[in-house]
């Protein structure tokens, strides 16, 4: 599952709750802060974000329906629907703004209510078991890995797995009796390691 989350800024911390919530849930998230890059061209983020996402997500609020930004997004996706009927709009109701007519039919959630966006996140994905969430933490830890590392590392950690820490460093060290040579990451908060001959 790959969720785009459309919002406008006045309610960016609402929409980026609900990211980190889903983001705990093991799910693929789009949200541009975290996707577009000074220096990246914004359209064309947008629309890779939008053409690659099963969930589009809709962060609604009178802001919102104000939104050029929200509303070219919206436009572009319910288009998209138009000729994949398994791509799922789900509207995130923040006040009392009415939703457009054509997002009104499709079941979402209402802040107002009371709904906390862990529990939005837990139903958008089934509420898997925690052993379903770890598995798909990995996955996207792996893809992250994949992604960031340089080729060939064959030591590609981004974090610590043991405390979580970024703070990784690397040596090379040297077995004499041997004669062998190895590369080596430790973490500099827990002192965890790792290594491999090279």
């Amino acid at each position: 599952m790959k969720v785009f989350i459309s919002h406008n800024k006045a309610d960016r911390v609402t929409a980026r709750m609900l990211a980190i919530a889903l983001v705990e849930q093991g799910v693929d998230v789009w949200f541009d802060e975290w996707e577009i890059q000074p220096g990246d061209s914004i359209t064309g983020g947008i629309e890779e974000g939008i053409s690659s996402a099963d969930v589009f997500v809709l962060v609604w609020s009178k802001s919102a329906s104000k939104s050029n930004w929200v509303g070219t997004e919206l436009r572009a996706i319910l288009r998209r629907r138009v000729d994949d009927a398994t791509l799922k709009i789900v509207p995130v109701i923040v006040d009392a703004s009415p939703l457009p007519a054509l997002v009104a039919d499709y079941r979402g959630f209402d802040l107002k209510e009371g709904m906390s966006l862990e529990s939005i996140a837990a139903q958008l994905t089934g509420c898997p078991s925690d052993i379903e969430i770890a598995r798909r933490l990995q996955d996207r830890l792996m893809e992250l890995t994949a992604s960031y590392a340089s080729p060939g590392d064959p030591l590609p950690y981004l974090i610590c797995p043991k405390c979580g820490s970024g703070k990784l460093e690397r040596h090379e060290a040297w077995d004499e009796k041997r004669g062998d040579r190895y590369l080596v990451i430790t973490c500099k908060d827990c002192n965890w390691s790792d290594s491999t001959e090279i």
